[in-house]
């Protein structure tokens, strides 16, 4: 039976990837003032950080509502397909929440097996790309799943902030608030651990962030799949992957944004990777 796999759009995938790999989205919702906005879909990356950067309003965002999943359920098993449904850390968002809500009340049509990534943005993005590649090759709704949960234990994210201002007012900022009494004289490197942000170096510079960031990338000869990972740096972005090439001739290197949801709290100029090791 086919398995089709469903994510939301904190996973921040490019639309090539999501289209080339039948991949179905939700989006959550990033609220200006009282204009509420689907990522992904009524705003793109660079309108939403050119909006950040000259609001006075920082924006929140919101999961998608039971109804978004219902419906991105009943498009996704329309032909009798199985379901297996990848999302953000429940530490992180209710997304999960909603999910789980909305395959109760299909539970007598659909088959949907819900997963919680323990992860965000490319990291999440890298474990669904797995699970589709497993299903496009006729894998069952068994080893799909498993597939996806092995890859959960070979991802990592690490990403330099400009500021944790973001993280902080949105209270997403988890294990990294330790970092905040030396807001001012550091650019924190964070990492997502068991789930929530957290802590991983901290340097002196917006420089040296961005080439410990890259330090890291190189260090991963065995990574299968690699993301460079940034908040409206595209050019930037795209010498680092030309950069690494040389280093990583193994890997398949990408770039992408950091989506309006995961941008609301990283704020404009992150930059970061996000890797999936070989097994």
């Amino acid at each position: 039976m086919t398995v089709r796999i469903v994510t939301d759009s904190t996973c921040d995938l490019p639309s090539h990837l999501v289209a080339a790999h039948d991949i179905v989205v939700v989006p959550l919702t990033v609220i200006f003032g009282q204009e509420a906005l689907q990522d992904g879909i009524d705003i793109t990356p660079p309108a939403f950080y050119d909006r950040l950067r000259n609001s006075t309003l920082l924006p929140r965002t919101s999961q998608p509502p039971v109804e978004r999943f219902q419906q991105a359920y009943r498009t996704a098993g329309a032909d009798g397909a199985e379901i297996v449904s990848i999302h953000i850390s429940s530490k992180l968002s209710g997304t999960l929440n909603s999910a789980s809500v909305a395959r109760e009340t299909l539970k007598h049509d659909l088959h949907i097996d819900l997963i919680d990534s323990y992860n965000v943005s490319l990291g999440l993005g890298l474990i669904v790309l797995e699970a589709a590649r497993a299903a496009a090759q006729g894998a069952s709704l068994t080893e799909v799943v498993a597939t996806a949960r092995r890859a959960m234990d070979r991802v990592s994210v690490h990403v330099a902030v400009d500021t944790l201002e973001y993280l902080q007012r949105g209270g997403r900022i988890g294990r990294a608030r330790s970092l905040i009494g030396s807001i001012l004289s550091i650019k924190p490197i964070l990492t997502v651990d068991q789930g929530e942000v957290a802590p991983f170096e901290r340097v002196r510079t917006r420089a040296r962030a961005h080439e410990r960031i890259l330090e890291l990338a190189s260090s991963m000869p065995r990574a299968k799949e690699l993301f460079i990972a940034h908040g409206d740096l595209p050019t930037e972005a795209e010498a680092a992957l030309l950069r690494l090439q040389p280093h990583l001739p193994h890997t398949t290197l990408h770039t992408a944004y950091l989506g309006p949801v995961v941008g609301t709290y990283t704020g404009p100029g992150a930059f970061g990777v996000a890797a999936l090791q070989r097994e």
